[in-house]
């Protein structure tokens, strides 16, 4: 990584596949070297550029480059006039990450991202700030979205690239509006992550192939039936992380158990109990791994066996995390690990190894193992090898527990 250009581009590199350049490049000779580096490396594979001042016509040069497949742009300014040689590039790549770019001319309409398999888009800091912290003159806030901001460029770019892979997309308050017509099909998506503050129905917004008249049903549309909300993206979707995605209310996950049969991995935050049990059976047989929290009220005993039920069906499930943040009403996962609450439909899980459930030290939720569940979890789950989390409130009780685990080389970790 160069902060400087000092002599370096001066010289010819003729195995260097990958560059890293952070800081300002300065005008005249020195913007012409690093051009010429550039150019004269036909070897140079992937460019990461943080904070530079592209020299002019950097852009239409680097659009001739035989072998760029991958760039990476952070903090950076792109001017109109350099604009169309950006997406000349972008038409050649394989993987783009575009964080808090700037840039003043649009995506062209008439461009295909063929290519491009690995996306990963991030709004300017000022643009997501404005986009959910808007405050008209009666002091209430109002929602805007991407779609009203010169940076329609990066929901055009997602729909433009018809053959992703893997989707990273960083959007703030709904992200992207409701009130365009959009067909945005990926068959091909394999990983999604999801960072912000997304609602519910800036996902279905992002997923849909077609909504026509049902677009303007606004923030309702995350009640949608998915099978039409999000098209066929659920029949190839193996990695899904949604844990930063902070307003997720609970009707995409329950839909993403039901009608992703290639899942593999799903990280995500809290989610209704109920919605979840009564959403019907779930397809994601092949799930690995499962991180999510169940919120329901400690009296619904049926929910228990409802969600036992649904978890015994993950025959290849190996890690299963039950621990993240409560509800913004004060519910707390209370899913309890106890055999007469259901714990017993779990026995077909032999390939776990590793279990984390939300047990917090200083309050009355949580679970609380008692002797015989400890003891079953041990004969039943021959490969497990961690078990994290507050087993039980009673000091000695809990030593007790815990030394059962560590005796069958079971770590138990806080």
């Amino acid at each position: 990584m160069f902060g400087w250009m000092d002599g370096f581009c001066e010289y010819l590199y003729p195995n260097l596949r990958s560059l890293a350049f952070d800081g300002t490049i300065g005008q005249g000779k020195t913007s012409r070297d690093f051009a010429n580096l550039i150019m004269n490396t036909p070897t140079l594979v992937d460019l990461k550029l943080t904070c530079v001042d592209t020299p002019p016509r950097f852009w239409d040069t680097l659009s001739t480059h035989p072998s760029i497949k991958h760039l990476s742009l952070t903090d950076l300014k792109v001017n109109v006039d350099d604009s169309e040689g950006l997406w000349r590039v972008c038409t050649k790549l394989e993987s783009l990450q575009m964080d808090y770019v700037d840039m003043d001319g649009g995506c062209p309409e008439n461009v295909v991202f063929g290519r491009i398999r690995q996306l990963q888009l991030t709004a300017p800091n000022w643009v997501r700030q404005w986009v959910h912290q808007w405050v008209d003159y009666d002091g209430m806030e109002e929602t805007h979205s991407l779609a009203d901001t010169p940076y329609m460029y990066l929901l055009d770019l997602l729909l433009q690239s018809p053959m992703l892979e893997s989707l990273e997309l960083m959007i703030g308050g709904d992200g992207f509006t409701h009130e365009q017509k959009v067909n945005g099909d990926w068959p091909h998506l394999k990983r999604l992550k999801i960072t912000g503050r997304a609602s519910d129905a800036a996902l279905d917004f992002i997923f849909k192939n077609d909504l026509g008249n049902m677009a303007d049903l606004g923030p309702h549309l995350s009640e949608l039936n998915s099978s039409k909300a999000f098209g066929s993206h659920y029949q190839s979707l193996v990695n899904v992380d949604l844990r930063d995605c902070l307003k997720i209310s609970g009707s995409i996950v329950p839909d993403i158990l039901c009608l992703c049969p290639k899942l593999e991995i799903l990280q995500a935050r809290h989610v209704d109990a109920r919605n979840v049990a009564e959403r019907g059976l779930w397809v994601c047989q092949q799930l690995r791994e499962l991180s999510i929290q169940f919120l329901m009220d400690p009296s619904e005993q049926d929910l228990q066996q409802l969600i036992f039920e649904r978890l015994s069906t993950l025959v290849l499930l190996e890690q299963l995390t039950l621990d993240y943040d409560r509800d913004g009403n004060g519910h707390y996962d209370v899913l309890d690990f106890r055999l007469d609450c259901g714990l017993g439909q779990l026995a077909g899980l032999q390939q776990l190894t590793s279990v984390w459930l939300y047990t917090p030290r200083y309050s009355s939720w949580g679970v609380n193992l008692g002797m015989e569940d400890v003891v079953w979890m041990v004969d039943n789950w021959k490969k497990l090898a961690t078990v994290r989390g507050h087993l039980n409130k009673d000091a000695e009780l809990r030593f007790q527990l815990e030394c059962v685990f560590e005796s069958h080389g079971i770590s138990v970790e806080l």
